[in-house]
């Protein structure tokens, strides 16, 4: 094998039944990886193999513990739910030869389904947010059930849109899961309303406690540097001195 090409190497023994593969990186936002990452720690996924390439930066994650590389694939016990993240930006040139290399050998795993998700660049936090897909219709019927909206019309670029476009006529069903993230402040939110549509549309009874929890103390720091913000204009509005008619 030449040894520039991507190299996807197991680590691990696994069970394989028809997994629903849930795979997040790093794009415009980090939602993806944050919610892959949240999805590996709450599941307890163990890593089952990493990929290797010369377009993917030499950086070494320290995470759970453990010295890893940061393009990883998890796997539950049960072989029915994978996961796969990276933690760093892909070079452009090298997207069509590891999204290749990575699909090729999800055909030997036989995924029930790809699952890309990825967010929507937005300044500052929003109270109500929209998960949006692009899927097949049949997907998209699916999905509405649980309250997600067709994206319409959409380019999905990066190493995710790479992979849907390799699983086009390979016989995988690929979507992208798509919500407004906020790229100022980190967003519990966004993950949130990931989760909770994974929950419904797959089954996956994955916990939702701590994003809850997160989300509701990010709103209560919000809502006090807001109060504060406006009691400092109202006091700096009081103070302001008398015009005198005399100059």
């Amino acid at each position: 094998m030449n040894q520039n090409e991507p190299q996807i190497i197991e680590l691990d023994k696994f069970v394989s039944k028809n997994p629903l593969v849930i795979l997040g990186f790093v794009e415009s936002t980090t939602l993806g990886l944050l919610t892959s990452s949240y999805l590996i720690e709450q599941v307890k996924l163990h890593q089952i193999a990493q990929i290797k390439s010369i377009h993917i930066p030499p950086v070494t994650v320290f995470v759970g513990g453990k010295m890893r590389t940061p393009f990883r694939i998890y796997m539950n016990k049960e072989g029915t739910l994978m996961v796969i993240t990276c933690e760093v930006p892909i070079d452009d040139e090298g997207l069509y030869e590891i999204s290749s290399a990575l699909v090729r050998w999800l055909e030997n795993v036989k995924p029930s389904e790809l699952v890309v998700v990825d967010g929507i660049p937005i300044k500052g936090l929003i109270d109500k947010r929209t998960v949006y897909a692009a899927a097949e219709s049949s997907n998209i019927e699916k999905l509405s059930i649980t309250g997600v909206e067709s994206a319409g019309s959409a380019i999905i670029s990066g190493i995710g849109g790479a992979l849907i476009n390799e699983c086009i006529g390979r016989k995988i069903d690929a979507v992208s899961l798509m919500t407004e993230t906020s790229i100022d402040v980190p967003d519990p939110g966004a993950v949130l309303s990931i989760v909770e549509v994974l929950n419904k549309a797959y089954n996956l009874k994955i916990g939702t406690d701590i994003l809850h929890d997160s989300v509701k103390k990010l709103q209560e720091q919000t809502n006090e540097i807001i109060s504060k913000f406006n009691q400092l204009q109202k006091d700096k509005t009081q103070k302001q001195p008398e015009q005198s008619i005399y100059g």
